[in-house]
């Protein structure tokens, strides 16, 4: 069994044919690996997400999902996924125990609550919860069908510092028995919890370790 959980290989894309944004991009995500995504706004960070998850197509290369060419794999439920909460807020109407159960195997909601500390919210409107809260509930969500591989988008946008604390504890826990792949522009979290990180939005992207990052912050983030 290969311990390559994603290969990426010559992958292309873009949404204009004037406007590259991804181009001859290539890595891959080992398993048990806490893998990192850092670059500037427009960099292609949610974009590389979408083509990983299969909800957008590239233009060419290769995308293989734990040894599986992405368009053969069909075992989506190795893969929990939490986009930005601000992209789904206003779709979540119900409260925190309808949407979990809507999602969940009834064996691992108790769990899932009980993991996460989510009684006191189960009766309560998603939408009304804080910034914190709502991102448990989308790890939660994610966490249903007891991935070997959890992707998040930018999990720590708009939350304060105890709730980023307590989802970094969350995801460092997760980490231990499943591959973790975070695309943040929280600089700080990344190099902390980080095993490798991708650098996107430089002529040459690469991968580097966190303490080679300094090398290439002036080139990532175009600083002077």
């Amino acid at each position: 069994m290969s311990d390559k959980v994603i290969e990426v290989k010559g992958l292309r894309f873009r949404y204009r044919v004037e406007e590259p944004l991804i181009e001859d991009l290539s890595f891959e995500v080992f398993r048990g690996e806490f893998f990192g995504i850092l670059g500037p706004n427009g960099a292609g960070k949610s974009t590389l997400l979408r083509l990983i998850l299969g909800f957008l197509k590239p233009l060419s290369g290769e995308i293989k999902l734990f040894g599986e060419s992405i368009d053969r794999f069909f075992q989506w439920g190795r893969i929990g996924y939490v986009p930005q909460r601000f992209s789904v807020e206003r779709a979540f109407t119900g409260n925190v125990g309808e949407l979990l159960k809507a999602v969940a195997p009834k064996e691992r909601v108790g769990w899932i609550i009980a993991f996460l500390h989510l009684e006191n919210l189960l009766k309560k409107p998603f939408v009304k919860l804080s910034g914190g809260e709502q991102q448990k509930v989308l790890l939660a969500m994610a966490l249903t069908t007891n991935p070997d591989l959890l992707v998040l988008d930018e999990p720590m946008t708009g939350l304060d510092i105890h709730a980023q604390e307590h989802i970094q504890q969350v995801l460092k826990d997760l980490s231990k028995d499943r591959t973790v792949v975070v695309v943040s522009h929280d600089v700080g979290f990344v190099l902390k919890n980080a095993t490798r990180i991708l650098c996107l939005g430089m002529p040459y992207c690469k991968v580097v370790e966190p303490g080679d990052i300094r090398g290439v912050m002036k080139d990532l983030f175009g600083l002077h």
